[in-house]
């Protein structure tokens, strides 16, 4: 199955920023949307050094990337029909951070949710794109009316938080 990957907005940290997948021939559509409050408590705890992420610009860096991966992992996982096998198609939205995107996405799609991913492709999308559209729709759904994947703290925390005793990383 192919899937394209977007998101709108300018920051993965700012209030109704939207990460969405699409897979036009399955007719699937996921997308997740932050809120003020996820964001605030993903800062603060990020900020007190209770992630495996160092608070320096670098650490910045890592932390939206793999929050990002996260969410992707839970959309997802929100299928019911989950594919044996992907190929991807993301939008280039993180600079410089594909390897670790790459990195991410098969730890969560293959060892996690045992879903086959060849080398994705870092793109921009085309216009036509299901995943371009519906992310933009609905960072501009004010009201909350279309439908979206629920992901509340502790589920992507999980992902991100330092085992007692172990120093954050780098």
């Amino acid at each position: 199955m192919k899937f394209e990957i977007d998101v709108s907005g300018q920051d993965i940290f700012l209030e109704n920023y939207t990460i969405c997948i699409s897979c036009k021939e399955q007719k699937i559509i996921r997308g997740f949307k932050f809120n003020k409050d996820l964001i605030d408590k993903l800062i603060s705890n990020w900020k007190k050094g209770n992630y495996k992420y160092n608070t320096s610009k670098k650490g910045q860096g890592f932390f939206k990337v793999r929050v990002y991966c996260i969410i992707l992992y839970h959309l997802f996982k929100s299928i019911n029909e989950k594919p044996s096998k992907v190929s991807l198609t993301i939008c280039r939205d993180f600079s410089g951070h594909k390897n670790d995107i790459n990195q991410n996405l098969k730890y969560f799609l293959e060892k996690k949710l045992v879903i086959e991913m060849g080398t994705p492709l870092h793109q921009k999308l085309p216009k036509d794109s299901g995943a371009h559209w519906y992310a933009y729709l609905m960072a501009k759904d004010n009201q909350n009316l279309l439908p979206y994947v629920n992901i509340g703290l502790e589920e992507i925390e999980e992902f991100l938080i330092t085992p007692k005793g172990q120093r954050p990383n780098s």
